[in-house]
């Protein structure tokens, strides 16, 4: 039996998907739809012809912790540079300063200066650099890194100066930070501390989540998925309040993701290299942008351990297979609602067209009745695990509007309004 053939066995009864193609929302954004991590690790010469396949929107460099553990040097931002060349389209740019010392005991360029002479050399490299990101996860340089000076407080006295010297060279720099980890409940309480003392000099607020450890039940680990949600409405309620936004609450401001994953445990594939991960990080982006975020970073963009859409070898990643769909998304975002809360649904409008993304989070194949007015099913494409495994093409569905969705599986369904 083909794997397209083996999505109708076993059907269940009927969930009800309904699309409101009138009812508009957010403008669909590369830079939160296709926004990644790279570093000058990543292999992009081999996998050029895959890259087509999703191009970056927006990228972070270098990287997570390597942007502490190496300085915005010549040799460092040129080779940033020639990567561009070789990747597809234009992606929005975001640089991260240096901060912490690093673990090696040598001098670290993360003065004020450095941060300022950072800049500088990206534009004589050719470097469209919109954000800079000041530091990363610093709420664990402390109980990671072990030093404990490591303070909100002082995280923002160089926040400030770091950001003053980027902005006397590129006025129209955005300064983004804190770019606290996913620890829970410690990255937040630090994040809040950051708002009350630099409210006043941030542009775009940052965060990162990673829910779990690579363990724990597959259907566990999907529900983390609300992360996206919780964090997001956090950090806008703390940016609102006077009380502890009081330098900064009247000011209009951007937030955003700068790291995401399932799991931060590089060196474990659970949650990372397989289909809960792909389910999961598709879904998280998804939230993300109808949420509002200005950017959204996926940790990682190619072979960094277990992350990235592809592996050392060049072969495709589950999560290759779930940005790949999302990359074809234009438009905005219009009301998608499913009746039942393992099918995620998500709808798209570009003019006559929608796109209806559905996520099974189900360990079992669920039949979808979709209700979208007078836009009809024209068609659908799915993967599951099986099929991201086998490196093969996606799975298609007839053009109906009933529809078996294969167990943990992510589809778009084509939906077209018929000319008058």
């Amino acid at each position: 039996m083909s794997l397209a053939a083996l999505a109708f066995a076993g059907v269940s009864s009927a969930v009800t998907v309904t699309v409101r193609p009138d009812r508009e929302g957010p403008a669909v954004r590369p830079s939160t739809m296709a926004g990644y991590n790279f570093g000058n690790w990543m292999p992009v010469a081999e996998v050029r012809d895959s890259l087509k396949e999703v191009p970056p929107g927006a990228l972070r460099f270098p990287a997570g912790n390597a942007g502490d553990e190496s300085n915005l040097d010549a040799a460092v931002l040129g080779t940033f540079a020639a990567a561009l060349t070789l990747m597809p389209g234009q992606p929005e740019l975001m640089v991260q300063t240096r901060v912490f010392q690093g673990r090696d005991g040598r001098p670290a360029a993360n003065a004020p200066e450095d941060a300022a002479a950072a800049v500088k050399l990206a534009r004589e490299r050719g470097l469209n650099v919109t954000y800079w990101e000041i530091g990363n996860e610093p709420d664990l340089y402390g109980p990671v890194r072990g030093d404990t000076s490591w303070t909100a407080e002082r995280y923002c006295d160089v926040f400030r100066a770091q950001a003053a010297a980027v902005r006397r060279e590129q006025p129209s720099a955005k300064i983004a930070g804190p770019a606290v980890s996913g620890a829970v409940p410690g990255a937040m309480k630090f994040l809040d501390t950051f708002v009350e003392r630099c409210g006043d000099v941030v542009d775009l607020l940052t965060w990162h989540i990673y829910p779990t450890e690579g363990d724990g039940s597959d259907a566990a680990a999907l529900t983390t998925v609300r992360e996206a949600d919780r964090t997001l409405a956090h950090a806008r309620a703390v940016w609102a309040d006077p009380k502890r936004n009081p330098k900064g609450h009247t000011r209009t401001i951007e937030f955003g993701v700068t790291e995401y994953g399932l799991s931060w445990r590089t060196e474990r594939p659970r949650f990372l290299s397989d289909q809960t991960g792909a389910l999961w990080a598709m879904e998280t982006t998804l939230r993300l942008a109808k949420g509002g975020a200005a950017v959204a970073h996926y940790f990682a963009y190619l072979a960094t351990g277990f992350h990235g859409l592809i592996d050392n070898g060049g072969g495709p990643r589950p999560t290759f297979y779930a940005f790949r769909l999302l990359s074809d998304l234009k438009g905005r975002f219009v009301d998608a609602a499913s009746d039942n809360t393992g099918i995620w649904a998500h709808a798209v409008r570009d003019g006559d067209t929608v796109n209806l993304v559905l996520i099974n989070s189900h360990a079992t194949r669920q039949t979808v009745q979709v209700d979208a007015g007078a836009f009809a099913v024209r068609g659908a494409r799915w993967f599951d695990a099986a099929i991201a495994e086998q490196e093969a093409e996606y799975g298609t569905l007839p053009a109906k509007p009933q529809l078996v969705l294969p167990a943990r599986s992510a589809t778009v369904v084509t939906l077209t309004r018929p000319a008058p």
